[in-house]
């Protein structure tokens, strides 16, 4: 991130504010791009890292197939602006759901969502199609790799018939536990594994998968290069954060999301400034990450721990922070970070703009029609 232009820009407005560096945010999708590209496999990024209309638009301008989303609201939200190719990656359970998952079916060109429970399938609406989540060492969703995945996937075939299964789809997410370089390749390489040692079997049981969908930023780069996936779906890659420059997935430089805070207090042995945990994530999903963020340009200082409203800084060079200061941090984690704000304000050589984040949230309704699903 450019501080200085960063700083510049958020000079006139109230704090805290979070900012992005639109430049540095074009480089950071040209090169997630290019690894798709060298690679031979669709992008689909995971739009929960910034829930923009604009920024959705500017994947799709960088090649993206389409967009996975968290939430029906995302996914709505993302229909209304003309996306026609939607996957949610997680399951629809609940007639609440199913309803509006439905009228969103009738909207879009191809939807899908991943499940790891056979009987989701079953009321699924016409038209949606699915794929099948596969444990890839998270152990958060998904079924263990190989016969249990295979068996699965068969007695969904079943249900559904083979034309509306896509395939299979998976989240490295312990990648983020890893403590080395080599630790985090080797999460990696148990996400694709862990789909291709799955359609292997299926293939020699008579069922092809169209689509093999791997995501995650720490692992895009070598888990799309395996010979047999398809499909890429990282996400915090547009925006960067702390996680990925402690894990060594993106560096410092590639940060293009800062939240702008002002020192508010100062004392001997810390310096309180107003952005706290309703501004910036505490999600610290890599273990050994020092601090709750970092701050841009003091590389000495941490921080430590936050309130609401307040975030607390240790370290050296407290004594050159005086009140009124403004600083840049940038955040543990991108997605929670963007979630908790209404607008983020970019910038570039040729000016700022306020942008929203439109897919805040969950219960928004897109029309009166909508809201009475909703209610129901």
């Amino acid at each position: 991130m450019n501080l200085e232009h960063a700083l510049a820009a958020a000079e006139p407005e109230l704090t805290p504010l979070a900012v992005v560096d639109e430049e540095r945010m074009e480089a950071n999708l040209a090169a997630m791009a290019r690894i798709a590209a060298s690679a031979a496999v669709k992008l689909r990024p995971h739009a929960k890292t910034h829930k923009s209309r604009y920024v959705a638009g500017r994947q799709l301008e960088h090649g993206a197939i389409g967009l996975t989303c968290a939430t029906l609201r995302e996914a709505e939200v993302f229909a209304d602006a003309g996306v026609e190719d939607l996957l949610i990656a997680h399951p629809p359970v609940g007639e609440p759901k199913r309803r509006r998952l439905a009228e969103l079916a009738g909207r879009v060109r191809r939807l899908a969502v991943s499940i790891d429970q056979v009987e989701l399938a079953d009321g699924l609406p016409d038209g949606v199609e699915v794929l099948w989540e596969v444990d890839s060492g998270m152990h958060r969703m998904g079924t263990a790799p190989g016969v249990a995945s295979a068996d699965a996937v068969l007695e969904l075939v079943g249900r559904v018939g083979p034309a509306r299964v896509r395939g299979l789809l998976t989240h490295g997410g312990h990648a983020y536990k890893a403590e080395t370089q080599e630790a985090r390749r080797r999460a990696a390489d148990e996400e694709a594994q862990a789909l291709l040692e799955t359609a292997m079997l299926l293939r020699r049981r008579g069922f092809e998968s169209r689509t093999l969908s791997v995501g995650s930023t720490p692992t895009a780069d070598s888990a799309g290069r395996e010979k047999g996936i398809t499909e890429l779906r990282p996400g915090t890659y547009v925006y960067g954060d702390a996680n990925q420059i402690t894990l060594g997935s993106q560096r410092l430089e590639d940060s293009a999301l800062a939240v702008i805070a002002t020192v508010v207090s100062v004392h001997p042995d810390r310096v309180v400034v107003d952005a706290g945990s309703k501004s910036l994530s505490s999600d610290l999903r890599v273990t050994r990450m020092e601090g709750l963020g970092i701050v841009l340009g003091h590389p000495s200082l941490r921080l430590e721990r936050l309130s609401e409203e307040h975030g607390v800084l240790a370290g050296e060079g407290l004594d050159r922070l005086g009140i009124g200061r403004r600083l840049a941090i940038v955040p543990t984690h991108a997605c929670t970070c963007v979630n908790l704000q209404s607008e983020l304000l970019f910038f570039s050589a040729t000016g700022t703009r306020w942008r929203s984040v439109d897919a805040q949230g969950w219960r928004a309704a897109r029309n009166p029609a909508q809201r009475d699903l909703l209610d129901a």
